[in-house]
């Protein structure tokens, strides 16, 4: 036989030993031997994530998760794995991995932020206003689930304002088709989208001016008692002043000036 083909040989029976070596069993032998220390490979993968190295923390985390399933430092792969992952807006493997770190390590310190930060994917991957709003819905769920699961969480006022940030962008949706209606002078349809932003997004931004289109909108229908209704439960001393002006304008067509005065 030629050194040649003994190298070729050589080499192909090293790639099979290292092939077993690295499977199954035989990585729990390495890891109890001491030839591959999971801690040290998780703090080189946390040194790379602080430099911002995200790309070889992510490449060292998956050769740990390989290495070392089972181990208890399995939560923190998946959490330093998700958020290597976020930082590069890979935001379906980030979820991947904080779903993963929810289901199987439901007692880890990270689920605080895994929960939240699975929240708020779904709030950055959404859409504007006038394109699909599922996105949005799910990060309104999220945001929802975690705020009722940690009331004093780390990021409840993070995540409290991102809830309201959402309720206002599928609000912004109704309001503008109610706008839109609007300016066809087609009242009927602005009426049933006025009244959508206030029965499904009361303590959104656009509530206020929906209530005084929803008045508006009356009057231009005739149903003046229903716009008197509205006007008479309604407390204007936070609105602006153009809404103010609107109101008064509805308060005079509805009453004539001098019952105003009076």
């Amino acid at each position: 036989m030629n050194a040649k083909k003994i190298l070729v040989l050589a080499a192909i029976a090293a790639t099979a030993i290292l092939t077993v070596s690295c499977s199954g069993p035989s990585s729990k032998k390495l890891i109890k031997k001491g030839l591959y220390k999971c801690s040290e490979r998780l703090e080189t993968a946390a040194k790379r994530i602080e430099k911002r190295a995200y790309s070889d923390a992510i490449r060292i985390l998956e050769d740990v998760k390989y290495q070392c399933g089972g181990s208890p430092l399995m939560d923190t792969v998946y959490y330093y794995a998700g958020m290597s992952h976020f930082r590069l807006k890979q935001y379906d493997d980030a979820r991947a991995e904080f779903e993963t770190l929810y289901r199987e390590h439901p007692r880890s310190p990270f689920m605080d932020e895994a929960q939240y930060r699975l929240a708020h994917m779904r709030f950055l991957q959404a859409n504007q206003w006038f394109r699909d709003q599922t996105e949005t819905r799910e990060a309104i769920r999220l945001f929802g689930d975690y705020i009722d699961a940690y009331p004093k969480g780390a990021y409840i006022d993070s995540a409290a304002a991102l809830f309201k940030t959402s309720m206002d962008r599928l609000a912004e949706k109704e309001f503008n088709n109610a706008l839109f209606y609007r300016k066809q002078k087609e009242h009927e349809a602005a009426l049933i989208y006025y009244r959508a932003v206030l029965a499904e997004y009361p303590e959104s931004k656009f509530a206020p001016e929906s209530v005084v289109g929803m008045a508006e909108m009356l009057v231009a229908l005739g149903r003046t008692q229903d716009a008197r209704d509205i006007l008479e439960e309604l407390d204007s001393a936070a609105f602006d002043e153009a809404l103010k002006s609107r109101i008064e304008a509805v308060k005079q067509t509805i009453l004539g000036p001098a019952a105003i005065k009076g």
